[in-house]
């Protein structure tokens, strides 16, 4: 599907200034090529069936037919590319339906451009080493991964903590490392923390206080509500930062073990 190492992106979005701006970032560093833009469902599965891109960039909400109905529509046609839905709608339920639909990833407006970029790399990276139509439904190791990862950026999103600041990262990167391995939680300051700044070149307390800073932000926004939402009650004071990776962990973890398939 490539042509001279660049991946071919098509972009779908009711805003056409948006569309431009995603344009100018993706080939910025002339390693994509967008190969058209449109605002309309039924115009996106067109171009996906004449041009056969490497990756599809679009919005739920796009002219005479959603978003789900394009993903359907590929599936039905045969079409294998990465979908990567893009909304300012960030609810949980539209993120499992995406994902359920045959999206693989799921992205809430508004997006920083390195972290669109650098989620594109990883989705062409993972595609290239597998064959994604004859992986096992029961157990789609990596498809799940990028599942919880995107919701997880969505619920971080919903509490006010934007992808702007360190704090959003490193929360997201403690959810994942404590959803899959509860143990991490266990001295937190020497484990959870250093393992953290290793992986992001800091220091385990700027980790910390970052971790600190997005929480007290998500408190003045929309925390609390969410914070409800996944732990089923409200603490009298802001929670510390173990006590929101152990509450969002535990969350994840539980949704992980309900039956679901991803196709």
């Amino acid at each position: 599907m490539k042509e001279k190492g660049k991946s071919k992106v098509i972009l779908a979005d009711r805003d056409g200034f948006y569309l431009q701006r995603l344009k100018r970032c993706l080939e910025r560093k002339g390693e994509m090529q967008v190969l058209g833009m449109t605002d309309s469902g039924p115009a996106l599965l067109e171009m996906a069936k004449e041009m056969r891109p490497d990756v599809i960039l679009m919005d739920i909400l796009l002219g005479e037919r959603d978003g789900f109905w394009v993903l359907e529509s590929l599936k039905k046609d045969g079409i294998d590319c990465i979908c990567i839905m893009i909304s300012a709608i960030d609810s949980d339920k539209l993120v499992r339906q995406a994902i359920s639909l045959g999206a693989d990833y799921y992205m809430a407006k508004p997006i920083q451009g390195e972290l669109l970029l650098e989620r594109i790399h990883q989705l062409l990276e993972h595609d290239t080493g597998c064959n994604r139509k004859e992986a096992d439904p029961e157990e789609p190791v990596e498809t799940v991964f990028r599942d919880l990862e995107g919701e997880i950026s969505v619920l971080l999103s919903r509490m006010g903590i934007s992808a702007s600041i360190k704090g959003y990262h490193f929360i997201r990167k403690a959810v994942l490392m404590a959803a899959d391995d509860q143990e991490v939680l266990v001295g937190i300051t020497k484990g959870l923390y250093p393992d953290i700044a290793k992986a992001y070149k800091t220091t385990a307390s700027k980790v910390e206080r970052a971790i600190r800073h997005a929480i007290e932000s998500a408190w003045k926004k929309n925390g609390p509500q969410v914070y409800f939402e996944i732990a089923g009650y409200l603490p009298a004071e802001k929670p510390t930062n173990g006590q929101l990776i152990a509450a969002l962990s535990e969350y994840f973890r539980l949704q992980e073990e309900r039956p679901k398939k991803i196709s």
